[in-house]
């Protein structure tokens, strides 16, 4: 028998698929690749998503943590301004505390953005005010509220509550 010196040679077919072998393999690791990288893209869109739901329910919790902080100060001021009436009889100074407590009270509220809506004198606005009476008027603007019964209140551009007013309205005439 002979042995073969010579170097056997492939056929272009067999080269040609040899290529394309090496392309598919080529193909199907990038193919796994991008599915990998898919798979991790995937994961870390998931994470985020359960971080930003469990931050939006920790700010919807939180949302009036520094409100209540700053009402603790007035709370311990009622408790004290019920001590004093409590303990003593001078209605002055015990209306001096309320009235500080109050205005307390007020400048919390305020720095968080509550505003007071304007109404004595002002013309009777349906999206500020609400008419709880009328009374009539001789001369003047028709519709202008004359006396606030009950403060309304804005938080920010919001109308929290609208004022409770009593309006001019014209005097009628009576038919002779």
């Amino acid at each position: 028998m002979k042995k073969h010196t010579k170097k056997e040679e492939k056929h272009p077919k067999e080269e040609h698929l040899a290529e394309d072998l090496h392309k598919l393999e080529k193909q199907g690791q990038e193919l796994e690749a991008l599915r990998d990288k898919y798979i991790r893209l995937g994961a870390e869109f998931d994470n985020a998503r359960k971080r930003w739901e469990r931050e939006k329910e920790d700010v919807i919790k939180f949302a009036n943590y520094s409100l209540l902080k700053d009402l603790t100060i007035v709370l311990d001021e009622m408790e004290q301004a019920l001590r004093m009436v409590k303990e003593h009889s001078d209605f002055e100074q015990i209306a001096k505390g309320i009235e500080l407590t109050y205005n307390n009270l007020l400048g919390v509220l305020f720095k968080k953005g509550l505003k007071t809506i304007e109404a004595a004198g002002k013309k009777f606005d349906p999206h500020f005010h609400e008419i709880v009476a009328s009374r009539e008027i001789e001369e003047g603007d028709e519709h202008l509220v004359l006396e606030e019964i009950q403060k309304g209140y804005l938080f920010g551009d919001k109308v929290l509550r609208t004022s409770k007013v009593i309006v001019g309205v014209k005097k009628k005439e009576k038919a002779e």
